[in-house]
């Protein structure tokens, strides 16, 4: 009821402009590799950090108080094209903000730093 209250052009446009912005931030890493970055894919992004698996980057992220999720998202044939074991996930939606996906950053960078 509510999604219906605020309207679903609505609720996709907010969707569009997080995907856009968390891609701009996600690329801006130059040491983190997003796995799949179509043009027009919904605003989820799974990623890889050379030298940190996607579990210890969940694990970490979870104790921020950032959820991902971590493992093979039911995508293993996918995941061995990109030559990976796992990837760590964040998926953003109506209930996200742009300040979330600077967290996001904020606890992928304190990540690489453990891992560098």
């Amino acid at each position: 009821e509510v999604m219906m209250d605020l309207g679903m052009d609505k609720i996709a446009a907010h969707e569009r402009s997080l995907r856009d912005y968390a891609r701009d931030r996600l690329r801006s890493l130059n040491w983190l590799q997003i796995q799949g970055d179509a043009p027009d894919k919904g605003a989820i992004f799974s990623m890889t950090m050379d030298g940190a698996h996607a579990h210890d980057i969940s694990t970490i992220l979870d104790k921020r108080g950032i959820a991902v999720r971590a493992g093979t998202h039911c995508a293993m044939p996918l995941l061995e094209f990109y030559g990976a074991s796992a990837t760590a996930r964040a998926s953003f939606g109506l209930y996200n903000t742009h300040a979330e996906v600077d967290t996001l950053i904020d606890g992928l960078t304190f990540c690489r730093e453990l891992f560098a």
